[in-house]
């Protein structure tokens, strides 16, 4: 371990890309990792560049987002995996954790095959995080906390947990770490669920007693320090999709080739073609937002300053993901509507449908979108949507381009108004990652920091750049006019 430790970043990325062809979803089990596969990537450092280098990790947010990236190719349920262990658990321990409870922590990660998950929604309340009936309180010198759990993946497996549980008798949260073999943490139901089906999901009622240095470090109002933790998970969707969308190109690509029709093959009708290049223009758009996660994110900091910029990366990297993900299965026809056929189509569309859900589900997130656009407005005494997008940092290479943003009535903006208004948003900002990603391609022309194993399908142009921004263009008239529908059906 200690020779991975002291790699450079190309040699450690390199060696963990090795040994992901062994993982990939159209061969391995669609179950719950076993633990002795968890080894074998833990064995290569897997969870390394989340680990402060006090404690023999690497510490290293781009080496963090390049593990998930590639990762995504091969395995989209295992880049989540490995995103949930780094980015949601460990990476909030070494923010956040007690001396004595990161020696803990990752002493165990260094010399075990272990697992850590987060336990945050509830049974009954969803997305409705403030609401949560789990609670703390403090007796005798330990924190003692009680409730129900759902939808935690690794429910049954992880081997440590981050609980976010409501003041029994106040409004404040606490975020506890729990070892799960010290008891108390227990799974009464596995879920079934339709996709990710490497995580394992189900239900958990827990009651523990947790050592005062097991408390993290979070002391915002509110669900303050819940907001950056779900920041880093949002942004981590511009890695994964990414990821998958490369693959799903070079998929439909090979599908659309090989397969014969009359004297030609399926590519040479038109439309077809035009499918597949949508695909691929999905992926240059989320490998322009992957790159602004890599170059100007930092998961070594808190990144609750960038909640627009997560947010907008969630909801239009989702979307993609999910709309190639049907267009890869209506390319396979009907043998994309089975497992076991000779394409991933199914398992791809079923994993890729919950990214819309997960983490807030997108309309959720849409609203909240427009809501920050509209308090900027409101703030900064802006006379209209434009000049927001001309002001915020994560829209202003794009405001130019944006003209559907002219003459909204924003003093009447119903409920669903609002949530197509922040779909929009997401596109402006999406558009605005391609023009970054653009004047910096001479310097970084792959997809990330090193050479990915399919490097020609993985690199594109500045014609492939405008290609993808017409694209989210059409996306963005479409939504204008459902926003003069949504509001005049008001």
């Amino acid at each position: 371990m200690l020779n991975k430790t002291h790699r450079d970043t190309e040699s450690f990325l390199r060696q963990i890309q090795n040994v992901l062809p062994v993982f990939d979803s159209n061969t391995l089990p669609q179950e719950p990792l076993p633990k002795e596969r968890w080894a074998q990537l833990m064995d290569e450092g897997i969870c390394l560049p989340a680990i402060p280098v006090a404690h023999e990790g690497r510490h290293n947010h781009r080496e963090m987002c390049e593990v998930i990236e590639m990762m995504s190719e091969y395995n989209l349920p295992l880049g989540m995996y490995t995103m949930i262990v780094t980015v949601l658990f460990l990476r909030n321990v070494a923010l956040s954790g007690s001396s004595r409870l990161q020696a803990e922590v990752f002493e165990d990660f260094l010399e075990n095959p272990v697992i850590g998950g987060i336990a945050f929604t509830e049974p009954e309340h969803g997305s409705s995080l403030s609401r949560m009936k789990t609670t703390y309180e403090e007796q005798d010198g330990s924190y003692y906390v009680r409730g129900s759990k759902h939808w935690q993946a690794f429910s049954a497996q992880a081997d440590w947990w981050i609980v976010c549980a409501r003041q029994y008798a106040g409004k404040q949260f606490g975020y506890f770490v729990h070892r799960r073999s010290d008891g108390g943490f227990v799974t009464t139901e596995v879920y079934d669920s339709l996709g990710l089906k490497n995580l394992g999901y189900g239900l958990n009622e827990i009651d523990i007693r947790v050592a005062p240095h097991r408390r993290l470090d979070k002391r915002r109002t509110g669900l303050g320090d819940t907001a950056e933790i779900l920041c880093a998970s949002r942004f981590s969707k511009a890695a994964m999709s990414s990821g998958f969308l490369r693959r799903l190109y070079r998929e439909a690509l090979s599908q659309t080739q090989n397969r014969q029709i009359g004297e030609g093959s399926l590519y040479d009708i038109g439309y077809v073609r035009y499918k597949v290049s949508r695909i691929r223009n999905h992926y240059v758009i989320c490998n322009a937002l992957y790159h602004h996660l890599l170059l100007e994110e930092d998961y070594t900091c808190d990144i609750s300053g960038s909640m627009f910029a997560s947010l907008a990366t969630k909801v239009l990297s989702s979307e993609l993901m999910l709309d190639s993900a049907i267009d890869y299965q209506q390319l396979c026809g009907g043998e994309g509507y089975r497992t076991g056929a000779d394409n991933i189509a199914a398992h791809a569309l079923l994993d890729a449908r919950v990214y819309t859900i997960f983490d807030g589900t997108n309309d959720l997130l849409c609203q909240h979108l427009a809501d920050i656009a509209l308090h900027e407005m409101h703030v900064g005494g802006f006379a209209n949507l434009r000049d927001v997008l001309q002001a915020n940092p994560y829209s202003r290479f794009a405001a130019a381009q944006a003209p559907q943003f002219d003459d909204i009535d924003t003093q009447h903006l119903n409920q669903a108004g609002r949530v197509v208004l922040g779909r929009m948003l997401s596109r402006v900002f999406g558009l605005d990652c391609l023009v970054r990603r653009a004047q910096r391609l001479h310097q970084m022309p792959g997809a990330g920091l090193v050479a990915r194993d399919h490097e020609s399908q993985a690199r594109y142009d500045r014609r492939d750049i405008r290609q993808a921004s017409k694209l989210l263009m059409l996306n963005l008239n479409a939504l204008r006019e459902e926003l003069d529908y949504v509001q005049s059906d008001a």
